[in-house]
């Protein structure tokens, strides 16, 4: 799925929106990382410190997510086939998607960053305004 909505992404808007777009997306995906790590995990009940094995960040999940999303944000009635079999709705796939990543930042105990996802979201959503508004 992720070469094929790069490869549509591209050609609907050339190769420079989409390494912008990425680009984009992991460096403000990281920041949100960092953000968690330094404001909002501090203030957790169960948060014990800065784990340095756990606390790697390179945003390529998050400038991923900035791509899936952009692609579901401008096709939400297109399907997306799950294990290549089960057809699900877009929509349905980016809502379950974001809010699994809103999930992950409120438990705060996670291999997977949700807050550096949710940057990529962020990404995805103000491309997509723009797109709306004709400025792309």
């Amino acid at each position: 799925m992720p070469s094929a909505t790069m490869t549509q992404i591209s050609s609907a808007f050339g190769p420079a929106f989409l390494l912008k777009l990425y680009i984009a997306g992991a460096l403000v995906g990281s920041t949100f990382f960092l953000v968690d790590k330094a404001f909002i995990a501090p203030r957790r009940q169960i948060y014990a410190g800065w784990d340095v094995l756990r606390s790697n960040a390179l945003g390529a999940s998050a400038a991923v997510n900035a791509i899936m999303l952009l692609h579901i944000f401008l096709k939400p009635k297109g399907l997306i086939y799950l294990y290549m079999v089960i057809p699900v709705p877009a929509a349905l796939v980016g809502v379950a998607w974001i809010g699994l990543d809103l999930w992950r930042v409120n438990k705060g105990q996670s291999q997977t960053s949700g807050a550096s996802h949710l940057g990529g979201t962020l990404v995805a959503a103000l491309m997509w305004a723009r797109i709306r508004k004709g400025w792309i």
